[in-house]
């Protein structure tokens, strides 16, 4: 039924950090409503068929392709294992986001669902790196940037309907099924209220 309101036939999408997580379920939902999708992550070991990291191919693939509509899903846990310093986490968002713009595609940055890490080892590093996230694209001021913070809302979610991380995970850094679908199934509904029934177009 959702496939139904929002099909993409004709389309081609870009997703960066398609490798697992919100971005993987992101790409795979695109693609069943009918749209091309690029995929991307940040590691060849996630993608074995992608033959480089985002970085390096972004752009030639917005050229190439030609999508008109960006999915930008940085999980962060990467970079927090990694210690990528904020500035350079910041700067690369910022880049990937200018470059779709200006390429007249619409960028939609998503934030990924919350895992067991969210609650434990990275409580207080990963809303940095989100938060950092959201603020690069926002200041873009922009009306073609939008912005669907999964993250906040689904521990709003499970606070709310007093539950913990527990029955939503795989392992420490993912989500098992049920995970993802209220993640899918929130930013399903910010989707619906920024875009409606109406097509998702440049402006």
């Amino acid at each position: 039924m959702i496939l139904d309101r929002y099909r993409m036939d004709g389309k081609v999408a870009v997703v960066t950090g398609a490798g697992r997580g919100i971005g993987a379920a992101t790409a795979v939902g695109l693609a069943q409503a009918g749209a091309d999708v690029v995929i991307s992550a940040r590691t060849a070991e996630q993608l074995d068929h992608v033959a480089a990291q985002v970085d390096g191919q972004y752009h030639l693939w917005l050229q190439a392709y030609r999508p008109q509509i960006v999915v930008i899903s940085w999980g962060a846990l990467d970079d927090i294992h990694a210690k990528t310093p904020l500035p350079t986490f910041r700067a690369t968002v910022a880049h990937q986001i200018a470059l779709a713009l200006s390429d007249h595609e619409v960028v939609l940055i998503v934030t990924p669902p919350v895992t067991k890490a969210s609650y434990t080892e990275d409580l207080k590093s990963e809303p940095l790196y989100l938060d950092s996230e959201m603020d690069v694209a926002r200041a873009f001021h922009n009306p073609n940037v939008y912005v669907f913070d999964v993250f906040d809302q689904m521990k709003q979610y499970l606070t709310a309907h007093h539950q913990t991380y527990v029955p939503y995970m795989a392992d420490g850094w993912h989500p098992n099924t049920l995970g993802h679908a209220l993640g899918g199934q929130l930013m399903f509904d910010d989707m619906k209220a920024a875009f409606g029934k109406g097509p998702i177009a440049f402006k």
